[in-house]
């Protein structure tokens, strides 16, 4: 018996439901169908070349044999038939054993290499080791066991039913025919029935199918990644928001900053093209309330208060009296 024979599959790894299974099943027995078909046409395309090309010169080799032969039609029909049949069973047998090498290796490698054939992709489970109890793959023995049981119980048995039966040997394919049946069904029930869902291949190989989780990791994700978008969007639109905010309180500020410039210039240019001999309106004669305060006296510690001092013009220098 493997190491683990009796492992129950985690609490995180619970093992797969019988309809996933099902359905797992029904979708790679679907990729050997498609397998079939496509063999069964090549062979059927080499057959119907035989019958085209080589069988009329197999058959002219059979009549000049019969004239040589002394006329011994019985020898002659033998060898013609056998040859012909023998052609047709030979073909039929290597489109036979490429199905079952196609099961073989798909079982094998997608066990090896992603713990899951299509199906199980598909269905979100997987195949794990039970003797680690941990999430690994199974080894490549391991895998190896499990194909060959799930071969020899799918296609395997009963290939080998139809070349016992192509042999002539009727009662034989029969009884190989139903042992194929019996190996399926052993196979098969434990994973829709048994309380483990163990099938024959997975206590044989020590494997156990569970749940992936694939799905409702990406969704997880999926969720938390807009989540976060979200988030960022807003977080984006209150930047854009305060950036508009305080680019117009900047243009607010600077359109009173252009006014003012404007009225003071449009008062300096007004004192500057005053009429001679008109004294110019005061900077404040438009606004009162910038008016300047007027001169207040100043204070002397020994004479005390002084008053303020007349406003006496400059001389004009010697020689430009206007005289």
């Amino acid at each position: 018996m493997p190491p683990g024979f009796d492992v129950e599959p985690t609490d995180g790894e619970r093992a797969a439901p019988r309809f996933r299974r099902l359905m797992a099943w029904g979708i790679d027995t679907a990729l050997l169908w498609v397998v079939a078909v496509l063999l069964g046409m090549m062979t059927w395309g080499r057959l119907q070349s035989y019958v085209a090309e080589d069988l009329p010169q197999k058959a002219l080799a059979a009549t000049g044999g019969l004239l040589f032969s002394g006329g011994d039609v019985e020898k002659a029909a033998t060898d013609f038939g056998a040859g012909v049949w023998g052609t047709f069973t030979s073909a039929v047998y290597q489109a036979l054993a490429l199905l079952v090498l196609v099961e073989l290796l798909y079982q094998f490698v997608a066990q090896t290499w992603a713990g899951r054939t299509l199906g199980k992709a598909v269905m979100d489970i997987r195949v794990r080791a039970a003797a680690t109890g941990d999430a690994r793959k199974p080894g490549k023995a391991g895998a190896f066991r499990r194909a060959l049981v799930t071969t020899a119980g799918g296609t395997g048995l009963y290939c080998l039913a139809w070349v016992v039966l192509l042999e002539g040997m009727f009662f034989a394919a029969v009884l190989v025919w139903l042992f194929a049946v019996v190996v399926f069904v052993a196979n098969s029930l434990p994973a829709l029935f048994g309380g483990r869902r163990r099938t024959l291949a997975d206590m044989l190989a020590g494997t156990a199918v569970v749940r992936a989780g694939v799905y409702q990791r990406a969704v997880a994700a999926a969720v938390q990644g807009a989540g976060r978008a979200w988030d960022g969007t807003q977080a984006a639109g209150r930047a854009v928001r305060d950036a508009a905010r305080q680019n117009l309180g900047q243009s607010e500020r600077a359109q009173q900053v252009q006014d003012m410039g404007k009225r003071l210039g449009g008062r300096i240019k007004g004192l500057r093209s005053g009429r001679a001999g008109e004294e110019a309106p005061p900077l404040h004669a438009a606004n009162p309330a910038q008016a300047l305060p007027p001169p207040q006296p100043s204070y002397d510690p020994v004479q005390g208060y002084a008053p303020p001092m007349p406003y006496v013009p400059p001389a004009p220098p010697a020689g430009q009296d206007g005289s």
